[in-house]
């Protein structure tokens, strides 16, 4: 029988707390035009060729959100019931869309229209996810029973091992060795986590991407360097939601 949480990441949420003020820092960074059509309901989405982001503003005072396909919703919940996961949602349903969040992470089934907005050519898509392993009970077996798949070696970030999705960004385990970022405190939740970065943007040109990121002016918080085989530089958005930009060396 087919596990219901495909491995797939269609999605990335970011919490942020103010809608209008980051649809335009990330349009000005994606050099991506303001469409209407992706805003709604307190949420804006990017497409990025394969992982998508979404702003959205109704999470504000939590945790970045990954989102995973489903296949059969109410038998993906009840394989997170059986589990006995702690942190479990009832399960929503509206039409054309059906949704339950465990942990930090989303898994939901609907009729998805693949569609790229062009993002900027030199910070194409997002090549990896990362899961901050070694905290609140996350771990990489926790994401093997989850997804019903096998961590492998990461061919793109060495020493660091990965599950690999069907399409989109694969899944990165960090134990803190390749971000070298603290802690974030979570009022709403009471904890501590690292959460930064939230992803890897794979750009084929670091340097020439650095520079353009400067351009923007945005808030740089390591330059260049390399790390387990990338040589990479991260940034944050004006909520302080981290991104790393890498470049396989």
């Amino acid at each position: 029988m087919t596990h219901p949480i495909r491995p797939y990441i269609p999605t990335v949420f970011l919490p942020v707390s103010n809608l209008k003020r980051s649809i335009e820092w990330y349009c000005s960074l994606l050099d991506m035009p303001v469409q209407p059509k992706h805003d709604g309901g307190g949420i804006y989405y990017f497409g990025m060729q394969g992982t998508d982001i979404i702003l959205d503003s109704n999470m504000w005072g939590f945790p970045p959100m990954t989102m995973f396909d489903s296949s059969d919703i109410d038998a993906a919940y009840e394989f997170c019931q059986k589990q006995q996961y702690p942190f479990l949602t009832e399960l929503f349903q509206r039409p054309n869309v059906a949704h339950f969040s465990v942990a930090s992470n989303m898994v939901c089934q609907a009729e998805r229209v693949y569609v790229s907005d062009s993002p900027q050519p030199l910070l194409p898509r997002i090549a990896r996810v990362i899961t901050h392993t070694g905290q609140a009970g996350i771990s990489t077996e926790w994401y093997e029973i989850f997804l019903q798949g096998i961590r492998e070696a990461d061919p793109f970030v060495e020493g660091l091992n990965r599950i690999r999705m069907e399409r989109g960004a694969d899944l990165l385990f960090d134990d803190g060795t390749l971000s070298q970022t603290g802690p974030v405190h979570y009022d709403r939740l009471q904890l501590d986590l690292r959460v930064n970065p939230v992803f890897i943007i794979e750009s084929p040109d670091v340097e020439a991407a650095l520079a353009y990121v400067n351009m923007k002016g945005v808030t740089i918080t390591s330059g260049i360097e390399t790390r387990r085989g990338i040589a990479c530089f991260q940034f944050t958005d004006p909520d302080g939601n981290g991104i790393m930009v890498g470049q396989k060396r």
